[in-house]
Formats: structure tokens, sequence, C-alpha cells
């Protein structure tokens, strides 16, 4: 356990940072709660970018008062995040990520980066392009700074006055407990790969070295020392593995938003748009989706005929609505068809 815990980018200390129109406020957590705030004024006439000087006034200011910034978090201005709260009282527990996800596809386009959680019987979710993201995350790194969280306050039915200082404290909480809502949650990691790699590095060098010294008298306790290097070597693999999965399937992601991106989607049809887009398979190519008036128009291709009816069956038993081919044709040795759905029908 104690080599675990050295692999792992501990620390004690949280900051928390909400900037609201002219002043900055900054939270820091560690046995107790201290806070500040500073006066902050974007230049519109440098050339320098307002997340950059942002994450400088911030840098400034930490390193002023002696806090460290090796976990910080970023609480957004209402606006600057697109969220959304709805009740998912008719979708099964298993499927609302795929919600959260068609939801921040269609909002943000095929680099959405997203987050949510839970508010009682909503769900509360947020959504930011991953140009922004990034943004702020090399504008932090810039300045010797780990970004770990970018989130947005939840809205809630409380009347307690949301002031600047809880918002701040509210993104401090996030980093320090590694919980929702936190856009960073697929590329943060716990993990602090530099000892992880030096450390592998050094260590294969060490019985590298050792292998040399001693090859010539003892061949078969070399190679026992070289085996052992290589099963280190192959389970740090499996921590760095952990930083390859954090990125998300491009490939359902492209596919979710060619159904649903040029949408607006709404309370009543999100279930819906859902169905639609996880029964496609790889012999349907959705390409356009339009809405007019009560009724769904789904266009694509196929591969084969039998391949656009086995898609109406399964439209019509999946959505239990009423769906009627339009037309067919071939093109280019494929089907391409026009499907519509009535949105009224039981």
């Amino acid at each position: 356990m104690g080599l675990i815990n050295f692999f792992r980018d501990n620390t004690n200390e949280f900051i928390g940072i909400y900037c609201d129109d002219d002043k900055i406020f900054l939270a820091r957590l560690t046995d107790k709660i201290e806070t500040a705030e500073i006066n902050f004024e974007i230049d519109a006439q440098s050339n320098i970018p307002a997340i950059e000087q942002f994450a400088k006034a911030t840098a400034d200011a930490c390193a002023k008062r002696g806090w460290k910034t090796a976990r910080l978090g970023i609480c957004l201005r209402d606006g600057e995040a697109t969220t959304f709260q709805i009740e998912f009282n008719s979708v099964p527990e298993n499927e609302i990520p795929d919600a959260v996800k068609t939801w921040a596809l269609a909002h943000v386009g095929n680099t959405a980066r997203y987050t949510s959680m839970k508010i009682g019987d909503d769900i509360w979710m947020e959504t930011l392009p991953a140009s922004i993201v990034d943004e702020y995350f090399s504008a932090c790194k810039k300045f010797s700074m780990k970004l770990c969280a970018l989130t947005a306050f939840p809205q809630t039915d409380s009347d307690r006055a949301v002031t600047p200082f809880n918002r701040a404290i509210f993104a401090a909480e996030i980093v320090q407990a590694r919980k929702a809502p936190n856009i960073l949650t697929q590329q943060f990691s716990a993990w602090n790969f530099t000892k992880i790699s030096l450390t592998a590095a050094a260590i294969f060098v060490l019985i590298i070295a050792g292998i040399s010294a001693k090859l010539s008298h003892d061949y078969f306790s070399a190679l026992a020392q070289l085996e052992s290097a290589q099963d280190f070597l192959k389970s740090q693999s499996e921590f760095l593995s952990l930083k390859e999965n954090l990125d998300a399937d491009v490939a359902e992601m492209k596919r979710l938003n060619n159904l649903s991106a040029d949408q607006n989607v709404n309370v009543e049809n999100f279930n819906l748009l859902l169905k639609i887009g996880k029964i496609a398979n790889e012999q349907i190519h959705l390409r356009k989706m339009k809405t007019t008036g009560n009724f769904l128009e789904l266009g694509g291709s196929a591969e084969t005929p039998d391949a656009v009816k086995n898609y109406l069956s399964r439209l019509k038993s999946s959505t239990q609505k009423s769906v009627k081919l339009e037309n067919s044709r071939i093109d280019d040795d494929k089907i391409s068809f026009t499907i519509r759905v009535n949105l009224q029908s039981p």
C-alpha cells in the first residue's frame, strides 16, 4: 500500500477559484477553510487570451499567500457552460450515461466534454467544447498549476443566497472529494505519471547495469533479474493504461452526434432520440434527422433491402410509434431511404 500511495499525486491542500466581474475569489481547503479575493480586470487590448490572464492572476495570488496549486478547481460563471436539469424517471438507470452523452453532443458537437450529477429525482448536466476545456487546462499548466476540476454551480431550489465564495469552495470540494460534476473527469487521474515513468526507467537502468556486471559470471541470475524488471514494467503499464482509457469512444460520439446534433432536443423526445440512436447498426447509416410538426424524418442508407426492413421493424417495436417507410431507391449500390415517425402516436 505504501508503494501505491507513492505513485499517487497526493496533497492535503485544495484550491477553488471563481471569477465574477472584476474580482477573483479564492478558497483554500486544508483542515480548515481560508478565503481571499483580489481585483481582476481583463486587458482587452492585450494579445494574451483572457483565460491566460485569469490563470496568471490566480497563480500570482496563490503564490503571494504561499498556497500550493497542485490541486486546483475552477467554478465557471453562469452561462459559460451549457447546462440542463431534467427529470429522468422515464429513463432506466443504466441508460442515463448514454442520455447525458446524447444531450451534450446535440448541443456542443462531437468535441463535447460533459459531466452530470443527481439532484433529488433530477439529473444536472454540464457540457463545454473541448477547445475551451483545453484552453483552461493549458493556461493553468503554463503557470505551474494543476487543474483538476472544471465545473458549473448546480441550480437548486434552495432559498439560500449563493455567494462567490460558495462557488469557489464548491470547486475546491469537487477536487478534494473527486466527485461530480467535473467536466475534467475524463482526463483527470490521481496517478503521478512522471513518478511512475521515472521510477520504471531508473529501475530498468539499474537492473541492466547489474546484468552487465554479472553476465560473464552468472548468466541465469542475471536473466532472473531481467525478468523481474520486465514484470515490474508490466505492472507500471497498467497504471499508464489508465490515462489512455480516459478518452471517450470517438466512434460512438460521432454516430450519436450525426443523429441529433442539429436538433433542439426537448424533454418529451429525449428518450426517443436515445432509442433511435442506439438501434442503428453497422448496416444502417443515418445521414439526417428533420423534425416537421409532429413528425420526425430519418434519412440514411443501407447495405441491403433486408437491412432497411429490419431497421424499420426495430424502430416500431423500440419506439412504440407509428413508423412508415416513405421512399427508397438504389444509389451507388446502396439503398437510400426515408423513414417518417409520428411523434404523437402512442
